[in-house]
Protein backbone atom coordinates (compact mmCIF):
# COMPACT_ATOMS: atom_id res chain seq x y z
CA UNK A 1 0.00 0.00 0.00
CA UNK A 2 3.01 1.91 0.52
CA UNK A 3 4.67 1.80 -2.26
CA UNK A 4 1.49 2.26 -4.38
CA UNK A 5 1.27 6.11 -2.24
CA UNK A 6 4.86 6.89 -2.94
CA UNK A 7 4.17 6.15 -6.76
CA UNK A 8 1.24 8.10 -7.13
CA UNK A 9 3.14 11.26 -4.95
CA UNK A 10 6.07 10.79 -7.26
CA UNK A 11 3.95 11.07 -10.24
CA UNK A 12 2.05 14.18 -8.74
CA UNK A 13 5.22 15.83 -8.13
CA UNK A 14 7.00 14.77 -11.40
CA UNK A 15 3.66 16.27 -13.38
CA UNK A 16 3.67 19.50 -11.29
CA UNK A 17 7.47 20.24 -11.54
CA UNK A 18 6.24 19.91 -15.44
CA UNK A 19 3.43 22.21 -15.31
CA UNK A 20 5.74 24.92 -13.58
CA UNK A 21 8.14 24.50 -15.71
CA UNK A 22 6.47 25.10 -19.14
CA UNK A 23 5.04 28.27 -17.33
CA UNK A 24 8.04 29.52 -16.88
CA UNK A 25 8.85 28.92 -20.35
CA UNK A 26 5.59 30.39 -21.58
CA UNK A 27 6.79 33.84 -18.84
CA UNK A 28 10.14 33.62 -20.43
CA UNK A 29 9.08 33.69 -24.13
CA UNK A 30 6.43 36.45 -23.37
CA UNK A 31 9.26 38.40 -21.68
CA UNK A 32 11.42 38.10 -24.69
CA UNK A 33 8.71 39.62 -26.88
CA UNK A 34 8.02 42.33 -24.53
CA UNK A 35 11.67 43.65 -24.36
CA UNK A 36 11.97 42.98 -28.16
CA UNK A 37 8.72 45.15 -28.36
CA UNK A 38 10.12 47.91 -26.30
CA UNK A 39 13.38 48.07 -28.21
CA UNK A 40 11.33 48.22 -31.51
CA UNK A 41 9.76 51.59 -29.94
CA UNK A 42 12.72 52.92 -28.46
CA UNK A 43 14.50 52.90 -31.75
CA UNK A 44 10.71 54.60 -33.25
CA UNK A 45 11.09 57.18 -30.53
CA UNK A 46 14.62 57.67 -31.48
CA UNK A 47 13.80 58.04 -35.11
CA UNK A 48 11.03 60.36 -34.42
CA UNK A 49 13.67 62.67 -32.08
CA UNK A 50 16.20 62.76 -34.68
CA UNK A 51 12.87 63.96 -37.68
CA UNK A 52 12.26 66.15 -35.12
CA UNK A 53 15.37 68.02 -34.92
CA UNK A 54 16.22 68.03 -38.24
CA UNK A 55 12.97 70.18 -38.98
CA UNK A 56 13.71 72.01 -35.94
CA UNK A 57 16.95 72.78 -36.85
CA UNK A 58 15.79 73.80 -40.80
CA UNK A 59 13.18 75.83 -39.44
CA UNK A 60 15.70 78.18 -37.57
CA UNK A 61 17.89 78.35 -40.29
CA UNK A 62 15.40 79.26 -42.38
CA UNK A 63 14.64 81.78 -40.29
CA UNK A 64 17.62 83.62 -39.71
CA UNK A 65 17.83 84.04 -43.52
CA UNK A 66 14.10 85.66 -43.67
CA UNK A 67 14.85 89.45 -43.45
CA UNK A 68 13.83 91.58 -40.31
CA UNK A 69 10.81 93.14 -42.88
CA UNK A 70 9.54 90.57 -44.17
CA UNK A 71 9.26 89.24 -40.47
CA UNK A 72 8.20 92.79 -39.17
CA UNK A 73 5.31 93.05 -42.21
CA UNK A 74 4.08 89.17 -41.38
CA UNK A 75 3.88 90.15 -37.81
CA UNK A 76 1.19 93.09 -39.12
CA UNK A 77 -0.31 91.18 -41.08
CA UNK A 78 -1.10 88.69 -38.57
CA UNK A 79 -2.07 91.36 -35.84
CA UNK A 80 -4.45 92.66 -38.47
CA UNK A 81 -6.44 89.78 -39.44
CA UNK A 82 -6.88 88.90 -35.15
CA UNK A 83 -8.28 92.75 -34.78
CA UNK A 84 -10.29 92.22 -38.77
CA UNK A 85 -11.72 88.61 -36.81
CA UNK A 86 -12.95 90.36 -33.34
CA UNK A 87 -14.57 93.66 -35.48
CA UNK A 88 -16.37 90.76 -37.78
CA UNK A 89 -17.68 89.60 -34.48
CA UNK A 90 -18.52 92.71 -32.62
CA UNK A 91 -20.13 94.27 -35.34
CA UNK A 92 -22.64 91.14 -35.82
CA UNK A 93 -21.05 90.20 -39.44
CA UNK A 94 -21.77 86.43 -38.71
CA UNK A 95 -25.49 86.74 -38.18
CA UNK A 96 -25.50 86.97 -41.24
CA UNK A 97 -22.75 85.65 -43.19
CA UNK A 98 -21.40 82.96 -40.58
CA UNK A 99 -18.58 82.65 -38.05
CA UNK A 100 -16.97 81.46 -41.30
CA UNK A 101 -18.07 83.34 -44.11
CA UNK A 102 -20.25 80.35 -45.10
CA UNK A 103 -23.10 82.42 -45.93
CA UNK A 104 -26.81 82.33 -44.71
CA UNK A 105 -28.96 85.57 -44.55
CA UNK A 106 -25.62 87.08 -46.24
CA UNK A 107 -24.05 85.98 -48.74
CA UNK A 108 -21.21 83.57 -49.17
CA UNK A 109 -17.55 85.74 -47.85
CA UNK A 110 -15.25 82.83 -48.58
CA UNK A 111 -13.08 83.75 -51.56
CA UNK A 112 -14.16 87.14 -51.90
CA UNK A 113 -11.07 88.80 -51.74
CA UNK A 114 -10.14 86.83 -54.71
CA UNK A 115 -13.05 88.04 -56.50
CA UNK A 116 -13.33 91.74 -56.20
CA UNK A 117 -11.21 94.37 -55.63
CA UNK A 118 -9.49 95.49 -52.21
CA UNK A 119 -11.39 99.42 -53.05
CA UNK A 120 -14.81 98.14 -53.85
CA UNK A 121 -15.02 95.55 -50.95
CA UNK A 122 -14.06 98.25 -48.75
CA UNK A 123 -16.97 100.43 -49.99
CA UNK A 124 -19.27 97.59 -50.06
CA UNK A 125 -18.36 97.52 -45.89
CA UNK A 126 -19.37 101.06 -45.34
CA UNK A 127 -21.76 101.88 -48.39
CA UNK A 128 -23.58 98.68 -49.33
CA UNK A 129 -25.61 100.18 -51.63
CA UNK A 130 -22.62 100.48 -54.03
CA UNK A 131 -22.95 96.81 -54.48
CA UNK A 132 -26.14 95.33 -52.75
CA UNK A 133 -28.56 98.33 -54.78
CA UNK A 134 -30.10 101.43 -53.14
CA UNK A 135 -31.85 99.47 -50.24
CA UNK A 136 -29.45 96.67 -48.92
CA UNK A 137 -29.96 94.49 -46.33
CA UNK A 138 -26.85 94.95 -45.19
CA UNK A 139 -26.19 98.34 -42.90
CA UNK A 140 -23.84 100.77 -43.48
CA UNK A 141 -20.55 100.58 -40.99
CA UNK A 142 -20.10 104.29 -41.69
CA UNK A 143 -18.33 104.58 -38.07
CA UNK A 144 -15.18 102.44 -39.12
CA UNK A 145 -12.05 103.68 -40.12
CA UNK A 146 -10.06 102.72 -43.19
CA UNK A 147 -7.48 100.94 -40.98
CA UNK A 148 -10.45 98.74 -39.43
CA UNK A 149 -11.93 98.26 -42.59
CA UNK A 150 -8.54 97.02 -43.68
CA UNK A 151 -8.30 94.53 -40.50
CA UNK A 152 -11.93 93.13 -42.07
CA UNK A 153 -10.55 92.31 -45.43
CA UNK A 154 -7.28 91.02 -43.86
CA UNK A 155 -9.25 88.35 -41.79
CA UNK A 156 -11.48 88.00 -44.70
CA UNK A 157 -8.62 87.08 -46.91
CA UNK A 158 -8.36 84.21 -44.51
CA UNK A 159 -11.34 82.78 -45.37
CA UNK A 160 -10.96 80.04 -48.37
CA UNK A 161 -13.87 78.21 -50.47
CA UNK A 162 -15.11 75.18 -49.92
CA UNK A 163 -17.68 72.27 -51.04
CA UNK A 164 -20.10 75.40 -50.32
CA UNK A 165 -19.04 76.83 -54.05
CA UNK A 166 -20.09 73.76 -55.41
CA UNK A 167 -23.32 74.34 -54.19
CA UNK A 168 -23.29 77.88 -55.72
CA UNK A 169 -22.30 76.83 -58.75
CA UNK A 170 -25.40 74.36 -58.99
CA UNK A 171 -27.47 77.35 -57.94
CA UNK A 172 -26.23 79.42 -60.55
CA UNK A 173 -26.43 77.13 -63.60
CA UNK A 174 -30.80 77.03 -62.71
CA UNK A 175 -30.59 80.91 -62.59
CA UNK A 176 -28.65 80.86 -65.73
CA UNK A 177 -31.22 78.75 -67.39
CA UNK A 178 -34.11 80.65 -65.39
CA UNK A 179 -33.11 83.95 -66.48
CA UNK A 180 -32.53 83.35 -70.02
CA UNK A 181 -29.15 83.75 -70.32
CA UNK A 182 -29.10 80.51 -72.46
CA UNK A 183 -31.05 82.39 -74.76
CA UNK A 184 -28.25 84.82 -75.49
CA UNK A 185 -25.14 83.18 -74.58
CA UNK A 186 -25.51 79.15 -74.86
CA UNK A 187 -25.87 76.70 -72.69
CA UNK A 188 -22.52 76.60 -71.32
CA UNK A 189 -21.58 80.73 -72.70
CA UNK A 190 -20.62 79.52 -76.19
CA UNK A 191 -22.41 82.50 -77.46
CA UNK A 192 -24.80 82.94 -80.20
CA UNK A 193 -26.91 84.92 -82.40
CA UNK A 194 -27.80 87.62 -80.27
CA UNK A 195 -24.78 87.59 -77.45
CA UNK A 196 -21.13 86.89 -77.24
CA UNK A 197 -19.74 84.01 -75.87
CA UNK A 198 -18.48 83.93 -72.43
CA UNK A 199 -15.83 81.41 -72.27
CA UNK A 200 -13.19 82.71 -70.14
CA UNK A 201 -14.67 86.09 -69.14
CA UNK A 202 -14.21 85.29 -65.58
CA UNK A 203 -10.07 84.68 -65.87
CA UNK A 204 -10.13 88.08 -67.95
CA UNK A 205 -12.00 90.36 -65.24
CA UNK A 206 -12.95 90.01 -61.52
CA UNK A 207 -16.97 89.46 -60.15
CA UNK A 208 -16.82 93.13 -59.70
CA UNK A 209 -16.80 94.01 -63.44
CA UNK A 210 -18.94 91.30 -64.32
CA UNK A 211 -21.55 92.21 -62.22
CA UNK A 212 -21.87 95.31 -63.69
CA UNK A 213 -22.41 94.04 -66.90
CA UNK A 214 -25.68 91.80 -65.04
CA UNK A 215 -27.37 94.35 -63.66
CA UNK A 216 -25.61 97.73 -65.21
CA UNK A 217 -24.67 97.05 -68.50
CA UNK A 218 -25.22 100.41 -69.98
CA UNK A 219 -21.70 101.00 -67.99
CA UNK A 220 -19.56 98.43 -69.95
CA UNK A 221 -21.70 98.04 -73.23
CA UNK A 222 -23.24 101.47 -74.21
CA UNK A 223 -27.06 102.84 -74.03
CA UNK A 224 -27.72 100.74 -77.35
CA UNK A 225 -27.01 97.77 -75.62
CA UNK A 226 -29.35 94.33 -76.21
CA UNK A 227 -28.35 93.22 -72.52
CA UNK A 228 -30.76 93.77 -70.20
CA UNK A 229 -30.05 95.27 -66.72
CA UNK A 230 -31.22 92.32 -64.14
CA UNK A 231 -31.14 94.97 -61.36
CA UNK A 232 -33.31 93.61 -59.56
CA UNK A 233 -31.91 89.96 -58.69
CA UNK A 234 -30.87 89.97 -55.48
CA UNK A 235 -26.53 90.21 -54.96
CA UNK A 236 -26.39 86.32 -54.04
CA UNK A 237 -28.14 85.52 -56.93
CA UNK A 238 -25.59 86.94 -59.43
CA UNK A 239 -22.62 85.80 -57.67
CA UNK A 240 -23.92 82.27 -58.03
CA UNK A 241 -24.65 82.95 -61.38
CA UNK A 242 -20.77 83.77 -61.84
CA UNK A 243 -19.52 81.35 -60.24
CA UNK A 244 -21.38 79.16 -62.95
CA UNK A 245 -19.89 81.12 -65.26
CA UNK A 246 -16.38 80.53 -63.98
CA UNK A 247 -16.74 76.57 -64.88
CA UNK A 248 -17.00 77.57 -68.82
Amino acid sequence: MLNKISSVLVLLFFLTGTAYAQSIEELKKQLDEAKEMLEQQKEAIASQKATIDALEKALKELSEKIPPQVIEREAHLKASIARGKELYISKGCLECHGGEGQGGKGPLLKGITLKYGVEYLALSVTNPAISHGAKPSMPAFTELKDDEVRDILDFLATLTPGRENLERIERGKKLWNKLGCLACHGIKGEGGLTGPSLRGLTKKYNYEWIRLCVTDPVVHHGQKTMMPAFTEVPFMDVEAVIDYMNTF
